[in-house]
């Protein structure tokens, strides 16, 4: 296949792009990529890569990123690969460039495929994609090329493609997704949850109607002033430097590419803003983008109104399959009904393989698999079994 390249997203063809990614995520959307562009540091370059088949119609598409360092602690692909990789590689790896293969958009990387394609073109596409992601990683001085936070379909075709090039496959992390087309009301979602602990659940929301609190649907570029003072409280609760300033610049941001796509559920006390939930609609799914609050009032769970209770009660399910609720606090969302899903990143030696330890490779997965079995596989709604995380 051709691979057509493009420099900047102001040089991408975005309802070409945008047609990939109808199957994909929206943090694979053109709309991200936009946010992405303008967030970049000093010295990093996006570069984005679309396959296309004989006649020139696209058929997948990746997004590359090079940094001098990594964009965030999360991206730093010598915290995963220590013990995997003998240490004098190791220690190459941080005095190097790195190149990002499939997006860096909120903890969630995607080669976005059209719909319809059959499986040699799809692995023509992908074979194709990864060799420019390679030639760029080669070109940016980079020692990885690190693809993160894959479904597992996703990561085993890229680890394919790299075969030659001996990648590194390593289950990494969790995403959460809460099935609300399940459920036509909150009868139904209670019903289903198991019985001990929907007296929880009923006092939730029994609480959250009592205070007199309401919840209103905004789209986020009318209320970026609202939610900056929120998000910000939210983000120094947790130990970041996070000011009100910052807040509303990332979520102007935001609302000049996305804002035709979000959808924020804003709960007010007499009339003043006392929580929210930034959420982006794509194709049948909701994406829970960000959250915050003020704790000068009582929390009355309010997040877990905002995000669980109200769109069951209000039938988003009719509307939407699903709401994508992204990694951590796992406890707090598995035992409200969200499901788990499995993400894997895959690493591949830029001017030589990495020469991983495939041994170890194989049982630091399991017994990160089975680790979160462990801790979370109780609170998981259905069961848990990790078996078929394992590659």
């Amino acid at each position: 296949m051709h691979v057509s390249p493009y420099d900047s997203v102001d040089q991408l063809p975005t309802a070409e792009w945008d047609a990939l990614v109808v199957g994909s995520t929206v943090y694979s959307s053109s709309g991200f990529a936009g946010v992405r562009a303008e967030e970049l540091p000093p010295g990093a370059e996006a570069r984005y890569l679309m396959a296309r088949d004989e006649r020139g119609a696209p058929v997948a598409g990746a997004e590359t990123y090079a940094f001098a360092r990594p964009p965030h602690l999360l991206y730093t692909p010598a915290d995963l690969l220590a013990g995997l990789i003998d240490e004098e590689r190791h220690a190459h790896l941080a005095a190097r460039p790195l190149v990002l293969g499939a997006g860096w958009s909120e903890f969630r990387g995607q080669l976005p495929g059209r719909d319809g394609v059959t499986a040699p073109e799809r692995s023509a596409a992908v074979r194709a994609l990864t060799a420019g992601a390679l030639d760029i990683a080669g070109t940016a001085g980079a020692s990885v090329l690190g693809y993160y936070y894959l479904p597992r379909a996703e990561a085993l075709e890229v680890a394919e493609a790299h075969a030659d090039e001996g990648a590194v496959l390593l289950y990494h992390d969790v995403e959460t997704v809460l099935p609300v087309g399940l459920w036509q009301n909150l009868d139904d979602y209670l019903a289903w949850l198991p019985s001990g602990r929907r007296p929880r659940a009923r006092r939730e929301r029994r609480d959250f109607g009592r205070s007199g609190r309401t919840i209103r649907e905004v789209s986020l570029p009318e209320v970026v002033k609202e939610i900056a003072p929120l998000n910000s409280a939210l983000m120094r609760r947790h130990g970041h430097e996070y000011g009100e300033e910052r807040a509303a610049a990332v979520y102007d941001r935001q609302g000049r590419h996305l804002g035709d796509r979000s959808t924020l559920l804003l709960a007010e006390d007499a009339g003043h803003p006392v929580g929210f939930a930034l959420r982006y609609r794509h194709g049948d799914t909701l994406y829970a983008r960000v959250a915050g609050f003020d704790y000068s009032v009582p929390n009355v769970a309010d997040y877990f109104n905002l995000v669980f209770y109200h769109p069951v009660e209000s039938g988003v399910g009719r509307t939407v399959r699903a709401i994508h609720l992204g990694l951590g606090t796992f406890q707090a969302k598995l035992a409200r009904g969200a499901q788990p899903n499995p993400l894997y990143s895959v690493f591949v030696g830029v001017d030589r393989p990495l020469a991983a330890d495939e041994k170890k490779v194989r049982e630091r997965n399991r017994a990160e698999a089975e680790a979160f079995a462990a801790e979370y596989g109780r609170f998981v709604v259905g069961g848990l079994n990790t078996d078929d995380w394992l590659l």
